[in-house]
């Protein structure tokens, strides 16, 4: 497998892998709400999220091989620019569509902004792997160049994340995240790491 950055005509193939990888995940069954809307919704964010990032320049990371992108790192830099105004136009679109969708979102935001860092960092705000490419390191893979472009970039003091799932915190524990704290979205309990540089 090789990572590579994302680029505009990668976006659609790797949306449809990010959405097999988030289909059960706690954070966006709870922001998204489950049901028959759910895997259209689920591909609207994560078309929205990867477009804007794209656009912006900000890091979106794929581990592909010659057939397809197996799995994909997306987040922000030190700084989190303006989103354009036609992706944000979108996304009022699909708040509006889904009910409770604000309500929710800040729940999750008031958690994730109580325990990040003071100082600059990158936030990781997706990493997911097909279901049919798990075990075979593409995960770590994308971990770890998500984290070296923080560790090389001087203005960064690490990497943030968050995760509602139980299993990814030890994946985590294991490349160097700790955990800053923790709140609940729903019945779930979503765990704030950070990986200093």
């Amino acid at each position: 497998m090789q990572v590579s950055v994302a680029q505009p005509h990668d976006i659609d193939q790797a949306v449809d892998c990010l959405t097999s990888a988030f289909s059960a995940d706690p954070i966006t069954r709870f922001l998204l709400q489950p049901g028959q809307e759910y895997p259209n919704r689920l591909r609207h964010f994560f078309s929205l999220l990867m477009q804007a990032r794209v656009v912006l320049g900000m890091p979106v990371l794929l581990s592909r091989d010659a057939s397809a992108v197996h799995g994909a790192a997306m987040g922000y830099t030190t700084s989190r620019p303006e989103w354009p105004s036609e992706v944000s136009e979108s996304w009022e679109a699909l708040a509006k569509a889904i009910p409770g969708f604000d309500e929710r979102m800040s729940v999750y935001d008031c958690i994730a902004e109580s325990y990040k860092p003071q100082a600059a960092h990158y936030y990781l705000g997706a990493i997911g792997v097909h279901p049919a490419m798990h075990g075979l390191g593409i995960g770590a893979q994308l971990l770890r160049s998500f984290c070296a472009l923080s560790d090389y970039d001087q203005e960064s003091a690490g990497v943030y994340l968050e995760t509602a799932n139980p299993a990814n915190v030890k994946f985590y524990e294991q490349s160097g995240f700790t955990i800053s704290g923790s709140g609940s979205i729903g019945d779930d309990t979503i765990w704030c790491m950070f990986r200093p540089r």
